[in-house]
């Protein structure tokens, strides 16, 4: 039976009842009575009380524990919080030819954002160097993009004061909130360990910071190995992941990738069967449109409701060659805030997607 708690007023009146009828005659009701404050004082600690047993009932699920509690029942299952992981890629410097620029020189961006060069680099004849570099600070906030401007903090005798970005940086990724680490860990909970199966794969590359989402495929694209289909949705415009897809062969080891797809394999590979071949894929993005005609009421404001649930609706429902059903779309146009009623004239029915593709939000027409 459902514990009802009771109210602060309720509290007082059956421990004034309760005086009562231990001590006839007492006024409990006198405000300035000695009864009377005994009763509040009673009942106030009793509520304070009561409110740490509500709290401390929702320590004892993973889904409603606090932050400490939380990680607490994380670690339980071998989960830790994603701490933020710092961006990687290559600066092009310039320069006189010869000279060297020490390791852990710094340069930054206009905004401030700081990376470190991790090695000693020369300058070569004709004046320029790319290198490798990192960004100092985790964060998503580490993925330069190319052609970002970038300045010595501290110029190297011999180099031109600013750099610029060469290969968009990758891999960077802020720290795990309270709500991703919860999913995962119960994820663990719902989907026990077997030993290698796809529960799994998909769970060490949901360790991986900045994966949010992740699809597998078995026995794929030779039996004996697994395809793995990383989303970085926080990071990437629809989770699609930057870089080049990897693979790792027994015989071969690690045989290409770079970017997103390298950072998610170098992380699982020690988690992997002895015999197991791993390929990290990038899936294609099917950009799904839609044509509204008759909304109402058609305003910016329900438009934007719209785009919103209909983006959302592809995260929850969307899989690599799944279809689209025509009915989950027009849920989502329905679950907007403020729409009253709609005609989906597109798509006119289930959309299908081709094997390695995704449906990703596409343009939305109104009529």
């Amino acid at each position: 039976m459902t514990f009802a708690r009771p109210t602060t007023k309720q509290l007082r009146e059956r421990i004034g009842a309760l005086m009562r009828t231990r001590f006839p005659g007492a006024d409990v009701n006198l405000r300035q009575s000695p009864g009377r404050a005994l009763v509040e004082l009673i009942a106030a600690s009793t509520d304070e009380d009561l409110s740490f047993l509500d709290w401390m009932v929702g320590q004892l699920f993973p889904f409603s524990a606090d932050t400490p509690y939380l990680e607490r029942w994380a670690a339980a299952k071998g989960l830790a919080r994603k701490a933020a992981a710092a961006g990687a890629g290559t600066v092009t410097l310039t320069g006189t030819p010869g000279f060297v620029a020490p390791s852990g020189a710094v340069l930054q961006t206009r905004a401030g954002l700081a990376v470190r060069l991790p090695a000693a680099v020369v300058l070569g004849e004709a004046g320029s160097v790319t290198a490798a570099a990192t960004a100092v600070d985790g964060g998503a906030a580490g993925n330069l993009v190319s052609g970002t401007a970038l300045t010595f903090v501290e110029t190297p005798a011999g180099f031109a004061d600013s750099g610029m970005v060469a290969a968009t940086f990758a891999g960077g990724a802020d720290a795990e909130s309270d709500a991703d680490l919860r999913l995962r860990t119960l994820r663990v909970f719902a989907q026990p360990s077997f030993g290698g199966n796809r529960n799994d794969w998909e769970n060490a590359a949901l360790q991986v910071p900045g994966v949010t989402r992740i699809f597998s495929a078995p026995a794929t694209p030779t039996p004996g190995a697994v395809t793995l289909y990383p989303l970085f949705d926080a990071l990437h415009e629809n989770g699609i992941p930057a870089g080049t897809d990897a693979f790792y062969r027994p015989t071969t080891g690690i045989g290409a990738g770079a970017g997103d797809q390298l950072v998610v394999l170098e992380s699982i590979l020690s988690l992997r069967p002895i015999c197991a071949s791993v390929f990290v894929v990038a899936l294609i993005p099917t950009p799904l449109d839609v044509r509204i005609s008759g909304l109402q009421p058609d305003s910016a404001t329900v438009r934007a409701a719209i785009a919103g649930e209909f983006t959302r609706m592809l995260f929850r429902r969307a899989t690599p060659g799944g279809a689209i059903s025509r009915s989950w779309i027009a849920e989502a146009v329905s679950r907007a805030a403020g729409e009253d009623s709609h005609d989906l004239d597109l798509p006119a029915g289930d959309t299908t997607i081709a094997a390695g593709h995704i449906a990703v939000p596409g343009d939305i027409t109104y009529v």
